[in-house]
């Protein structure tokens, strides 16, 4: 397979057979994975920034997706208040270098899995 496909497709390819074989198992949730593929949609009202490290339109993306989860994946039940209440806490998450390292804050690192 590896030599029939452009260098650059080899990691998409990659990703989909990855996500064939967890659905396969059942251990793929299909409205995370559709989450991932087309992001939030709809009027999401944007409240004003409370953060110091996020500029307003980093905020403004960023609520939507923290409202969106919030609002349609169970696992992310509870997000949306989390992060308004302690936003400072996810900016050494958002400072990292490698932020898929640093663990999350309050009790989402222990409610979250791997995907």
């Amino acid at each position: 397979m590896c030599r029939s496909l452009f260098e650059k497709d080899k990691l998409l390819f990659s990703f989909k057979l990855a996500v064939n074989i967890l659905a396969g198992d059942g251990r793929m949730d299909q409205d995370e994975m559709r989450f991932l593929l087309a992001g939030p949609s709809g009027d999401i009202p944007i409240p004003s920034n409370p953060t110091t490290f996020l500029n307003d339109l980093d905020f403004a993306e960023t609520y939507k997706q923290i409202y969106k989860m919030n609002e349609i994946l169970p696992a992310f039940a509870g997000i949306e208040e989390f992060f308004m209440k302690n936003h400072a806490e996810f900016e050494t998450l958002y400072n990292s270098e490698t932020p898929e390292t640093e663990p999350l804050p309050g009790i989402w690192n222990k409610k979250l899995h791997a995907f």
